[in-house]
């Protein structure tokens, strides 16, 4: 062969080449485990990362290694006793190659798939490993909660992962001595010693351990849906349990047999005793709990399953934190009275006017101001102002690419320019213009606002909305939201946030990750990134959080929170389960615990989990679990914990639970008696039923002002009874701890439900009538939210109306008229203080000065006015008024607001007689 000399510049390329494409495969392989490493290593959490990291590692390995060796080490025992006895005749080479890779290979794959399996389930044995007692013992098994959660599942897991892993080790057992052997069957009475003893050996491990599970299947039986209600019943305490443990003793005998037979022959013992083990198995585990559950339990099913309905309803109750609600009674018939609504002004100041589904319209149109800001949401808060608790209605304005003209959509506008939202809206909940538009504290770019109100950092880099990566401080300057009409006006804005949870943009080696990552080509080759730029991706606040810790079930509906000039998201996280014994499950769980309140900073992307009061100790190992991630909630910043609020989610699912689970008598409960339900949000079939809905007010028997989450209920069943059983509040405080207090309504006494109120606002001729003139003008009539709103032992009825016009994109709902209810009254006024004044007291006949009597008829007086006098009575009267509005005064605003009605009929007197105004209609 000739030589073949190769160029050392050639050498060099080829060795270039290989590095390049070692790097770019490793890139391909690794990229995202390394953005992820400097994302959490960002973000504050990467001792996090690294205790998953190593517990998947770490459980995969060891459980995948002893299971290899096990199954390893009995096929290696089986071919050294075989070794010697091998026939040479039979058992070739090809037979030896053959079962020394069923020996190697086997072990393999034994270990990749238990391995596996071990690393896929780390958490659940970790939490084992870490759970506290939660301090209460189930009544049948007098077992601590805490086992049951998150104990039991872990045993279970292991005891049938051993079973599943002893049967198929006995199986390529007995393989290795039939090939080994040359076993005929025709001859099963003599097969070797060596063979006999080492088969049924595992045998005997393997029905013991069945034997074994029996034990938790007894367990298991917390969980039983066969009784009346959910968890153990009759049948399965006093049958199937005692049935499991002599299942036990049997397995146990029959296990025992195995092994006596692995050293004495007896076949046609060990046979009767397996066929025996089959039969009674079926009868007692299958056969038996069911013909007693069919002829003993079911024709006296509510004597017999009496004690178990005891259990089930306090275990549901404990499951879902209602063990210990304040129950109280209210009337819920006393006259509503002007001096009865005097006493809570905290409660009418702060009635809601605005539904956060009309106010996002509102907001959307009013505020965006362009079309890539966008209103995602409304949300209920309240600050403490000089005036005392203002509540209001607070929405994000948040960027929505997808806005942008289609020729502005480019990767520079998409990744460097558009980054962020943009400050947000805050507008009292009880007060509107006189056109019936919100009035704002904190509207417009750059965003007013005042006191608690004040924004001087208005950027939103993480919200609600999902959006792409971003790049910050590039060469390319960020938009800063200002809009500005000027000419050459600079509008740029440069990030100066530490940007948590971002990768550097400015190394060769992140940039390749990053692009590999994202699979954006573009990032690699741009030229907009210097040494300070980072790339911010996960920037929805519930993905984020997810990422830190996945085990949370989040509330969909996080809140912003202004708090010492900075923006804030509040996000209320759950620790859930459906293995809570006993308790009836409710959408898939029976155990929820509001543990965790989550803090996301909207301009640097900072999360806290703060871990509340609540006693969880499903939280409190999943913190261990995952290296210590919560921080207690005292160090909570003071002016955030003010704003933690009674979660919704919990209280929609509490609410549902204890609709049914406020019977405490079981006879009551198995008959279902007094059973409630959550009536529809109106009287059209059609509507689902009612949201709950945060109100400030002073709760009956109680002394100070809550935030509270409140929720009526109506009878259940096959009822068509419409009016109100009851109510339910959830109140919390700034550890977190929660309340909950129930209201109930005498049996005897008829109080409306929120279905009966809206069919008397329907029958009311001057309310419909109006209703029915609006509908037929071009606009259409949009009703808002029906609020119950306990006042002392009244219930208040609150519902808003708005126009809006019909066929239109830019139509702008204006609120146009409030509806207020009592048990003896339904009136419409423009105003919510107008219409409280005609339900709580008849209008007077309105005098002018001069006259002798109230009430009488108006006389002629030797006044002489003239408009303008007039135009200044009015607006004294208006301004009189606004302020007794601002101080709670309702007497003072009710006489203001019928001294303007005097002065403008006098004007209206005062005008030439040709001159026709018009009508009003006759619901005012």
């Amino acid at each position: 062969m000739p030589n073949i000399s190769i160029p050392g510049s050639i050498r060099r390329l080829a060795i270039i080449a290989v590095i390049a494409v070692v790097i770019v495969v490793a890139a391909l392989l690794t990229a995202s485990f390394w953005v992820n490493w400097w994302w959490f290593d960002s973000i504050g959490y990467r001792g996090s990362l690294m205790t998953r990291y190593l517990s998947f590692l770490g459980y995969g390995v060891v459980g995948g290694l002893l299971c290899a060796a096990f199954f390893g080490g009995n096929l290696t025992l089986a071919l050294r006793r075989t070794r010697d006895q091998a026939s040479t005749g039979i058992v070739t080479k090809a037979s030896n190659l053959l079962l020394t890779l069923v020996l190697v290979g086997g072990s393999v794959v034994v270990a990749v798939l238990t391995g596996s399996w071990f690393s896929s389930r780390w958490e659940m044995f970790q939490l084992a490993r870490f759970v506290d007692n939660y301090g209460l013992n189930d009544p049948v098994f007098n077992r601590d909660m805490s086992f049951y959660l998150l104990r039991l599942p872990a045993l279970s897991a292991l005891l049938d992962l051993a079973i599943v892993l002893v049967f198929l080790t006995a199986v390529a057992t007995l393989f290795v001595y039939v090939i080994r052997l040359s076993v005929r069957w025709a001859r099963i009475q003599s097969t070797p010693a060596q063979m006999r003893v080492h088969v049924l050996a595992l045998a005997g491990v393997c029905v013991i351990l069945i034997g074994i599970r029996y034990i938790l299947t007894n367990y298991q039986l917390v969980y039983s849906e066969r009784g009346a209600v959910f968890g153990a019943g009759y049948t399965d305490v006093n049958v199937q349990r005692w049935t499991n443990y002599a299942l036990v003793v049997i397995s146990l005998a029959v296990g025992g047999l195995l092994l006596v037979n692995a050293f004495i022959r007896q076949v046609r013992p060990l046979l009767i005793g397996i066929a025996a083990w089959a039969v009674v198995s079926f009868l007692l585990g299958v056969l038996i709990p069911v013909v007693v559950q069919q002829v003993f339990v079911e024709p006296g099913e509510l004597r017999r399953e009496r004690p178990f309905i005891v259990n089930n309803i306090a275990m549901t109750r404990e499951g879902f934190g209602l063990s210990e609600v304040t129950e109280r009674e209210l009337s819920g018939t006393a006259p509503l009275e002007a001096n009865a609504l005097e006493a809570y002004p905290e409660t009418l100041n702060n009635i809601r006017l605005w539904d956060y589904r009309i106010a996002r319209t509102t907001f959307q149109q009013l505020q965006s101001f362009v079309p890539y800001y966008v209103f995602l949401d409304v949300d209920v808060d309240r600050y403490q102002t000089d005036g005392g608790i203002q509540q209001v209605l607070v929405s994000a304005r948040e960027l929505e690419l997808s806005g942008l003209p289609s020729g502005a959509q480019t990767w520079t506008n998409t990744h460097l320019v558009y980054t962020h939202g943009y400050a947000g809206v805050v507008s009292p909940v009880s007060q509107a213009t006189a056109q019936g538009l919100p009035i704002f504290v904190v509207e417009r770019i750059p965003p007013t606002g005042e006191g608690p109100y004040q924004i001087d950092q208005p950027e939103i880099y993480f919200g609600e909305n999902e959006m792409p990566w971003i790049a910050v401080n590039s060469n390319q300057p960020e938009f800063s939201g200002e809009i500005s009409l000027e000419p050459g006006a600079d509008t740029g804005f440069i990030y100066d946030g530490e940007a948590h949870g971002s990768v550097s943009g400015g190394g060769f080696v992140t940039k390749l990750l990053l692009a590999v990552h994202f699979r954006d080509q573009n990032l690699f080759f741009t030229g907009e990134f210097n040494s300070e730029t980072r790339v911010i991706f996960d920037q929805q606040i519930g993905k984020r959080i997810s990422t830190i810790a996945p085990f949370l079930t989040l509330d969909e509906d996080p809140y912003l929170v202004i708090l010492d000039g900075r923006l804030f998201w509040i996000v209320d996280a759950y620790t859930t389960s459906n293995r809570f014994p006993h308790a009836t499950r409710f959408d898939g769980v029976n155990y929820q615990r509001n543990g965790v309140k989550v803090v996301v900073d909207a301009y640097n992307g900072n999360v806290d989990f703060y871990r509340t009061a609540v006693v969880d100790p499903v939280a409190d190992a999943y913190d261990d679990a995952y290296g210590g991630i919560f921080k207690p909630v005292s160090e909570a910043p003071e002016g955030l914990a003010s704003h933690f609020r009674y979660p919704e989610a919990l209280f929609e699912l509490q609410s549902a639970a204890y609709a049914e689970f406020h019977v405490s008598d079981p006879t009551a409960f198995y008959n279902g008696e007094d059973r409630w339900t959550v009536p529809r949000d109106g009287a059209d079939e059609d509507v689902g039923p009612m949201e709950p809905y945060y109100v400030t007010l002073t709760l009956p028997d109680e002394d100070e002002a809550s935030f509270a989450l409140i929720r009526p209920f109506i009878p259940g069943g096959g009822t068509d009874r419409q009016n109100m059983t009851s109510w339910m509040a959830g109140v919390s405080d700034e550890s977190g701890i929660s309340r909950l207090v129930a209201y109930r309504f005498p049996r005897q006494e008829t109080v409306f439900g929120p279905a009966q109120i809206s069919a008397r606002i329907d029958q009311e001729p001057d309310i419909s009538a109006q209703i029915s003139l609006w509908n037929q003008s071009g606009s259409e009539v949009l009703r808002g939210n029906l609020l119950v709103i306990p006042v002392g032992e009244s219930i208040l009825y609150v519902q808003p109306l708005y126009l809006e016009a019909r066929g239109s994109s830019g139509s702008l709902p204006e609120m146009k008229r409030v509806i207020v209810a009592s048990s003896e009254r339904v009136v419409m006024r423009t105003t919510l203080p107008e219409a409280l004044i005609a339900l709580t007291a008849d209008i007077p006949q309105v005098t002018l000065p001069g006259t002798e009597e109230e009430g009488a008829v108006p006389q002629p007086t030797d006044v002489v006015l003239d408009l303008a006098t007039l135009a200044e009575q009015a607006v004294a009267a208006y301004e009189r008024g606004q302020q007794a509005l601002v101080e709670g005064d309702w007497q003072a605003y009710g006489e203001s607001q019928m001294e303007l009605e005097r002065i403008l009929l006098s004007m209206s007197d005062l005008q030439a007689p040709d001159v026709e105004s018009e009508a009003t209609p006759t619901s005012e």
